[in-house]
């Protein structure tokens, strides 16, 4: 077939030399993916467009236009570059495809030239394979470029049989059809062949089938049968070959086509690895496979984990008769055993100790990395445990015993009538011979109960023992008519008398009631009276049967409930005082105050009048007992004073301040009052030291008063401080009027105001806003002012007065009558300019425009007027504050 080629190659070659007058020759080719360029001579011949052929007879009318750009001429070198409408994964034909040329001097185009005469064509490039084919056939795809430019379409000529080619699948037709991603079928075959990718048979690509492939192995020894399972082992068995260390094996069959080949009369006696090598057709397996040849493991015997020693392992294959070096690993467990010698039947090793133990723990052996696994029902257990003798003192059990492991392997169970679960024990300690254990006894509610010890799963034999009574007190006795709650632990449980208890020096035991099984612990639990007493560690005897206990309790602690107060004594009413005072000691915010204590009884106590104390907790300690939660006092209030300088307070909103302590208690009974002029008065500020008030009263004199519940406190005279006026700003003439600003200090309720000009007398109205100013510092300059003080006139009051009345005039006289005192100052009177945009008034043109006194004169630069009120009386409250401390 091969002859066949290339005769029909040479045969179209001289039709070509025949029948064409312009034959191009180009002098290069540059092949790329999505393009081809041919090179040739400027002034020779070249190609002008493709004309692709589906056969013999048939173009592809359907194909796009194309055609060669060659215009660009380089250094007497025509490239001519491929165009072409029709995408590159659509450029398919045959060799029957045909290419036009034309000379340079002619424009007429000659299309007789077939492609497969070229000198250059398109080959495949950048093959790729999704796969090598299995001996049994599959579809695989094939990627590239150029696969179809003159090889088919359908069909890809191979070397296994030319006249049957491998089927490429698809429509080439269809436009979405992509000619470098091919899906072609693989008939099943083997070895390796030579693919072509174009119909002239002369430029081919090596192509194989998948090499064998060996899954696993399985021996029958009692048939001499060995069955290779896999893949791609064909169907011929004379394609096969198959070798075990490099030996042939004729006796074999391929017993199921492609993926099975038994080998027959199969014997090995060795234990051990054996290479398995097929190969199909002149291709071997890839990797080398290893098949097993296992030791059999039929018993195994077993040693101390605390001595150790030899182990012996009996079974067949167990010692390798071709190679005396090869020695095997022996794992018991997770510990390897040191291999000593073999034969076929019969492996010793030995086991070193180890301080887990174990049981059923399975044995490998393994021969140059073949394992083999002791079989279900044969395993290597370590020496059981046993235990002789226990017993138990101060909580603690000791058990004798042998091969007691350690508390990371074993595990000891209590376990009897009385206990209804099973109790595990996992912290012990372990004698270094592992023949002693103690561990602590946990409570139990009896006596008796019974002792196992389990280790690696291996349970020794069961002791009994006995424990020692124990008792817990789980609560405190009260100091007058007490008792007792105790648990009891390690009791007979199957009698059932009612146990004594004899408290300190008494000689007289008291009986205690029934024990019962506690609803909450789950222990028995009895009830016993203790006599009256106060303090801790308090020793007694617990008698129950045959056997007594010694132990200790404590008295409640004391507590405080509530405190009254009455005549000035304070009585605190609570539990566990006692009855001795010269076991109990009182404090207050940690000064002792035991010596003020007048009565004193289990319930209450009485101290004396605390007045040069403070608030603070009560801490009471009796007999060595202290209260677990203290007690916080509240004290009566104590008024020292009224303490405005030199009796004086500010007409306008006047503040009165009363100092004193323990000012902020809620109790009614001792709620401070302050009046003014027999008249309620506003708090303002108040905390423990200091009270601040404001008089609504607008009289001058204030008679004051002060009362601590119904009792009266300190009382005094307080008068005003003559008003005083310190900012005089001009008249503002608006379009509703006139009005004016006034600023000043200690302005009265009652007041009249007017201006009077040259033409006439114009009657002010006016309302007043008072500052609220702290008054307890009164000065009219601040020339003797320390730096803690403040001057009066930094706070000022306003008094804001207004007429209707047209005014022309600029200037005219201002007078006041505040209270019995008279003012008049000569004032301007200014238009004020109307604004679009209402804004602020400005401060610089209301301080330009103020009057200023001197001597009697204004003194002030600005009004301050107050428009929130709450605030400057926070502001002052916490000046006051500040001082007081």
């Amino acid at each position: 077939m091969e002859q066949k080629i290339i005769i029909l190659f040479l045969f179209l070659f001289s039709i070509f030399k025949l029948g064409y007058s312009v034959k191009p020759s180009p002098i290069d080719v540059i092949y790329e993916d999505k393009s081809f360029t041919f090179i040739f001579n400027s002034n020779l011949p070249y190609f002008t467009r493709l004309i692709l052929y589906q056969n013999q007879t048939t173009p592809r009318n359907e194909m796009a236009p194309n055609y060669f750009d060659c215009s660009l001429v380089v250094a007497n070198k025509r490239h001519c570059l491929f165009h072409s409408d029709e995408p590159f994964s659509r450029l398919w034909g045959s060799i029957y495809s045909k290419i036009c040329a034309r000379n340079v001097s002619s424009p007429v185009e000659d299309c007789s030239l077939r492609v497969s005469a070229l000198d250059f064509y398109p080959l495949p490039s950048n093959l790729k394979y999704s796969k090598k084919p299995k001996t049994s056939g599959e579809d695989i795809i094939i990627t590239g470029s150029y696969l179809r430019f003159m090889g088919g379409p359908n069909f890809l000529i191979n070397s296994f049989d030319f006249d049957n080619p491998f089927i490429v699948k698809g429509n080439f037709s269809d436009p979405s059809f992509d000619c470098n991603y091919l899906t072609v079928t693989i008939p099943p075959g083997s070895g390796k062949c030579e693919l072509y990718y174009d119909e002239t048979g002369l430029f081919s690509v090596p192509f194989s089938y998948e090499s064998p492939k060996i899954s696993s192995t399985v021996s029958n020894l009692s048939k001499q049968i060995l069955v290779i399972n896999g893949d791609n082992f064909f169907t011929n068995k004379n394609l096969v070959r198959v070798s075990f260390d490099g030996i042939n094996q004729p006796n074999f069959i391929i017993s199921v086509n492609h993926t099975q080949i038994q080998v027959n009369n199969f014997n090995r006696v060795d234990p051990g690895p054996m290479s398995v090598n097929v190969s199909v057709d002149g291709i071997s397996i890839e990797n080398n496979y290893i098949h097993c040849s296992p030791a059999i493991i039929t018993s195994i015997s077993s040693v101390s984990n605390h001595l150790g020693g030899t182990v012996t392992i009996k079974g067949e294959k167990l010692s390798s008769t071709l190679n005396s070096s090869l020695t095997p690993s022996i794992t018991i467990g997770d510990k390897k055993c040191i291999f000593i010698r073999s034969k076929i039947t019969e492996l010793e090793c030995r086991l070193d100790p180890n301080e887990y133990g174990g049981k059923s723990l399975s044995v490998d052996v393994n021969f140059g990395g073949c394992s083999s696994t002791s079989p279900n029902g044969v395993s290597f257990t370590y020496n059981f445990p046993t235990l002789s003798s226990g017993s138990y003192s101060n909580g603690i059990v000791t058990l004798i015993g042998t091969n007691l492991g350690t508390n990371k392997e074993s595990l000891i169970q209590l376990y009897g009538n009385e206990i209804n679960d099973n109790i595990s024990i996992d912290q012990f300690n372990v004698s270094s011979d592992e023949k002693t254990l103690s561990f602590k006894l946990p409570l139990l509610r009896c006596k008796s109960f019974n002792i196992k010890l389990t280790r690696s799963n291996i349970s020794s034999n069961t002791l009994s023992i006995s424990a020692s009574l124990i008792i817990n007190v789980i609560s405190r006795s009260t100091v007058s008519n007490g008792t007792l709650n105790i648990e009891i632990y390690y009791m007979d449980c199957q009698v059932s008398s009612s146990p004594s208890i004899t408290v300190g020096n008494s000689f007289s035991p008291t009986q205690c009631s029934i024990p019962l099984q506690s609803l909450t612990s789950g222990y028995y639990e009895t009830t016993c009276p203790t006599p009256y007493g106060t303090g801790i560690n308090k020793q007694f005897l617990f008698k129950l049967n045959s056997e007594t206990v010694s132990d200790e309790f404590s008295y409640a602690l004391p507590t405080v409930q509530n405190s009254k107060i009455s005549q000035g004594n304070i009585t605190f009413h609570g539990n566990n005082f006692g009855n001795s005072t010269s076991l109990v000691q009182v404090y207050l915010n940690g000064s002792d105050i035991t010596s003020e204590i007048l009565e004193l009884e289990d319930h209450q106590f009485t101290i004396k009048k605390l007045d040069s104390f403070e608030n603070g907790p009560i801490n009471i300690t009796v007999d060595g007992n202290n209260m677990e939660l203290l007690f916080n006092l509240k004290l009566p209030p104590v008024i020292y004073g009224i303490t405005n300088k030199d009796n004086k307070a500010i007409a306008c909103g006047g503040l009165i301040t009363i100092s004193g302590k323990n000012l902020l208690t809620s109790d009614n009974e001792f709620k401070v009052k302050v009046f003014a002029n027999k008249r309620n008065t506003t708090v303002i500020v108040q905390d423990e030291k200091i009270l601040i008030v404001r008089d609504e009263s607008k009289e001058s004199p204030l008679f004051v008063s002060t009362l601590i519940g119904d009792d009266l406190g300190p009382n005094a005279i307080l008068t005003y401080l003559e008003p005083k006026i310190t900012v005089i700003p001009p008249i503002k003439i608006k379009k509703e009027g006139i009005s004016i600003r006034v600023g000043g200090v200690s302005f009265p309720g009652i007041f009249n105001a007017g201006l009077a000009l040259s033409s006439e007398n114009v009657s002010l109205s006016c309302n007043l806003q008072c500052s609220l100013s702290p008054n307890e510092i009164l000065y009219y300059s601040d020339q003797n002012l320390s730096s803690s003080e403040t001057d009066i006139t930094d706070s000022t009051d306003c008094l804001s007065c207004h007429s209707n009345s047209s005014v022309d005039e600029i200037s005219g006289l201002l007078y006041l009558q505040l209270g019995s005192t008279s003012f008049n100052y000569d004032v301007k009177i200014e238009k004020v300019k109307l604004s679009l945009s209402p804004s602020p008034s400005n401060g610089s043109e209301r301080n330009s425009n103020s009057s200023k006194l001197s001597g009697g004169a204004i003194a002030g630069i600005t009004i301050g007027c107050v428009a929130a009120v709450g605030l400057f009386v926070f502001l002052f409250g916490f000046v006051f504050i500040k001082k007081a401390r």
